[in-house]
């Protein structure tokens, strides 16, 4: 009876240690999860506070900048927002930290939702004419950009934090970053005369400079043939990328010049950087899609016109072209 009971009892032990060893490694595991997670969001909310610093300094200091180079960065940053948003709602949030995980899912919905509308009403507020509706509608947003600030502030980095701190968890990520507006500037921005300097100053930086100012397509090659829009050509089965050179024939410089290829209906599109006055720069534009061999197809190239230039009669040409077998 005394070795059997003597049995039990080791057993009993064993199994205590058996269930307090694998709760160990649960909880172990759990924690690896919960930091893990937070190194993930802790990436995320640093490059949202990147671009919102973008977002600002491009307000703040549009420089020289387009009024088209403008409207494609503010595009830009609304992309950079909506992709930020798809990585959080991707994340495989511990149970505990569905709270927090929901904030931070909200923050950076309502910095994608501001970013869109602003995007949408960027070039019209930038209009010579009738900007009154879309600078009001940009001003709008800067309540829900600071909004999404102090819900990550105030909502999701204290749950967070909360329940780092209950289960004692070390080396965790630091979430102090993540803010889109900087520092200290929410009360400035969030009054709309603040937002009409800004913009105004985009639009008085970006005015047609003084001098002539055109572009004409020189040149268009694919597969090492040059295409002439007069001469159906034959050009190797495996080309896949075409070069356009564009020249500026006005005497200022051009930046951000846009040119486009259209192969079977699908258009693909690459921007120059700048042409000094005078110069020519060359277009490298990868064809998305290839025709058949032997199929004979239109290429389209179009280069878009810049600020001031009167005729674009030069700027487009198209071409008939074969795939080789």
């Amino acid at each position: 009876m005394v070795r059997r009971l003597i049995g039990v009892g080791l057993g009993l032990v064993f199994l205590i240690l058996l269930v307090l060893a694998f709760r160990g490694c649960l909880e172990a595991r759990q924690d690896r999860g919960i930091s893990n997670y937070t190194s993930d969001v802790s990436t995320i909310m640093t490059e949202s506070e990147q671009r919102g610093r973008d977002f600002f300094d491009l307000l703040d200091s549009p420089g020289t900048t387009s009024q088209q180079g403008y409207e494609t960065q503010v595009n830009g940053l609304r992309g950079a927002c909506e992709s930020l948003l798809d990585r959080a709602e991707a994340l495989d949030a511990p149970g505990e930290m569905k709270d927090g995980n929901d904030a931070i899912v909200q923050t950076l919905r309502l910095r994608r939702d501001a970013m869109t509308e602003i995007s949408d009403n960027i070039g019209a507020a930038l209009a010579p004419a009738e900007q009154e509706d879309p600078i009001a509608k940009i001003a709008d947003q800067m309540k829900k950009l600071y909004a999404s600030d102090v819900l990550y502030s105030q909502v999701a980095v204290p749950d967070i934090e909360a329940v780092i701190q209950e289960r004692g968890i070390t080396g965790a990520a630091d979430l102090s970053s993540g803010n889109f507006m900087p520092e200290g500037t929410a009360q400035e921005w969030l009054d709309p005369t603040k937002v009409i300097e800004a913009l105004g100053g985009v639009s008085a930086g970006s005015d047609v400079a003084g001098g002539s100012h055109g572009l004409g397509l020189i040149s268009t090659t694919l597969g090492g043939v040059t295409l002439d829009p007069a001469i159906p050509v034959i050009v190797p089965s495996d080309s896949n990328e075409i070069e356009v050179a564009v020249q500026n024939q006005g005497d200022t410089d051009e930046s951000d010049i846009e040119v486009t290829v259209t192969v079977g209906g699908e258009p693909s599109t690459e921007a120059i950087p700048s042409i000094a006055a005078g110069g020519t720069e060359t277009a490298n534009i990868a064809l998305q899609t290839l025709p058949s061999p032997g199929t004979e197809t239109t290429i389209d190239v179009e280069v878009s016109p810049v600020p001031g230039e009167e005729d674009s009669a030069n700027n487009s040409s198209s071409y008939t072209v074969t795939f080789s077998d």
